[in-house]
């Protein structure tokens, strides 16, 4: 295959479970949620033999665990519906040189040597443009046969970090 040619949408449900992803994949986020965890089980087999409840360490328990998860919810509603680029229909070009992707308000051409790094998980894969800067391409709009020429692409990239599964 030469050229892989796709077209993607991202609905408000597809950026909401994007942002939890990209959110707890930080080894920052899933230690302050552990913490949570940790006290939110502590107060449990503790508050038998306490003479007053820990409301503190509920309180904090609660935010490391409950309140950021919902701030996720909410910072994406709000970036999605902020940032109408997010949600326009995009077309993506991929050949073995660059990445054309054209959206209803913009265009822009890559080189592979200028991108980031490209990383896969379950339901999309992610080119990065820099280490916080990515674009979201959903794997369901790869027709079958184009998502391992992808792949094969980004593998031939010289010195591209790429974290693809087989």
């Amino acid at each position: 295959m030469d050229k892989i040619i796709l077209t993607t949408k991202l609905s408000l449900k597809d950026y909401i479970k994007v942002s939890y992803h990209l959110t707890y994949r930080k080894l920052a986020i899933k230690f302050i949620t552990g913490i949570g965890l940790f006290i939110l089980v502590s107060i449990i087999f503790s508050y038998s033999s306490l003479t007053q409840f820990p409301w503190i360490q509920l309180i904090f328990g609660l935010y490391f665990t409950v309140v950021i998860a919902i701030l996720v919810y909410f910072y994406a509603i709000r970036n999605y519906k902020s940032n109408r680029r997010i949600s326009e229909t995009i077309n993506y070009e991929f050949d073995s040189e660059n990445i054309q992707i054209t959206g209803e308000s913009f265009s822009s051409k890559l080189t592979w040597n200028k991108i980031y790094s490209v990383t896969e998980n379950k339901d999309w894969i992610l080119i990065w443009q820099s280490r916080q800067i990515a674009n979201i391409v959903p794997k369901r709009d790869f027709k079958e046969g184009e998502l391992q020429a992808f792949k094969d692409i980004v593998k031939s990239q010289s010195g591209l970090k790429n974290k693809l599964k087989k």
